[in-house]
């Protein structure tokens, strides 16, 4: 499957945000120079008590949909 790699830093006011639905998407610019857009609700199991921050892949099918988000390292 393809995958899509990015690093994500966002404090925790920015993250609060994507939380409760005033933010809605998130533009992420990849590892490979494209710029992903995908849905702010992808985020919430990747929350921790200062935001988010690190590197991230996702997962499509080769229709380019969602299949799964982690962390890396």
């Amino acid at each position: 499957m393809p995958q899509i790699r990015f690093r994500l830093e966002l404090d925790r006011a920015e993250v609060m945000r994507y939380y409760r639905g005033s933010a809605r998407r998130v533009r992420v610019l990849a590892e490979d120079g494209r710029v992903v857009d995908f849905d702010a609700r992808l985020l919430r199991m990747m929350i921790r008590d200062g935001g988010i921050n690190g590197r991230f892949e996702i997962e499509v099918d080769e229709q380019g949909r969602f299949r799964n988000l982690r962390q890396l390292g």
